[in-house]
């Protein structure tokens, strides 16, 4: 029997366990993060992300994140600040952080109450997202009632934006996976629904690769400001609303600048066979 320690978190819902590799190598494999994942005999979160230590001393940590059925996600924007409170509380004097993840380097930074995490570069670009075949990445063909064509991004994972006048009776739990899974993505993809309020606030609804409804995703939010932008629909910075709450966006040089909270939900551990 192995008792594994972890710590709950979440960003405006979208919560993560959170295991810290650095001093003891646990075995992460399908059936932990399958157990811990499992809101009814686990702890529950829409990702398990492990701390490790850098390979390198050009990053403080190197993170891992795992969907809940076992699969590993490139990126996480509501994550990362939540690994960057862990470490910033350990090290009160530290004003930043480079945290590697499989999307690059990820920069984060102190910000009042908040943190803001540099997400990267992102594109359009088809082969990049990546897209089956050439077509325009601006607007891609998939139908969508009430919504114009989809925008696809990449900022390290795959998303597809769609943006129309009212995401309130929007139905992800039935149109979410058919986009997933839709052809035009190899990789499969995020997808989000936006309603635009002003030119800098936005709302938004997700369906998360891998996981399903989230309350938020923080590369969704980056991908929905950058691809509303692309589109001249709003500015270059602006707040989205989620339902627990907004994230700031600011797009810079290509990049995403995200501010969001992060808190800790409990500390716990559990038994593994």
């Amino acid at each position: 029997m192995q008792i594994i320690e972890f710590t709950k978190m979440h960003g405006l819902g979208n919560d993560f366990v959170i295991i810290d590799r650095r001093s003891n190598k646990i075995e992460i494999n399908e059936n932990l993060i399958q157990k811990l994942s499992d809101r009814r005999t686990g702890a529950g979160c829409d990702q398990l992300i492990t701390i490790n230590n850098p390979e390198s001393s050009n990053v403080d940590v190197s993170i891992d994140i795992f969907n809940p059925a076992g699969d590993k996600a490139e990126a996480c924007g509501n994550g990362t600040r939540c690994v960057a409170k862990i470490l910033f509380d350990e090290n009160s004097e530290k004003e930043t952080l480079k945290i590697l993840s499989d999307a690059g380097t990820l920069i984060a930074k102190k910000a009042g109450d908040e943190i803001s995490v540099n997400m990267g570069r992102m594109t359009t670009d088809w082969k990049k997202i990546p897209l089956s075949e050439e077509m325009d990445p601006l607007n891609i063909p998939i139908k969508v009632e009430g919504f114009d064509s989809g925008v696809a991004v990449n900022i390290g994972n795959p998303h597809v934006v769609f943006f129309g006048k009212s995401i309130e009776n929007i139905n992800l739990n039935q149109i979410g996976p058919k986009i997933e899974k839709h052809n035009f993505f190899p990789n499969k993809t995020n997808v989000e629904f936006i309603e635009i309020l002003n030119s800098n606030t936005i709302k938004m609804k997700v369906w998360e690769r891998g996981a399903g409804v989230t309350l938020a995703c923080g590369s969704g939010a980056c991908a929905a400001v950058y691809a509303g932008w692309k589109k001249k629909l709003i500015e270059s910075s602006a707040e989205v609303q989620l339902e627990r709450g907004s994230l700031h966006i600011n797009i810079i040089n290509e990049e995403a600048i995200m501010t969001g909270p992060a808190e800790i939900s409990y500390n716990g551990n559990i038994q593994i066979k």
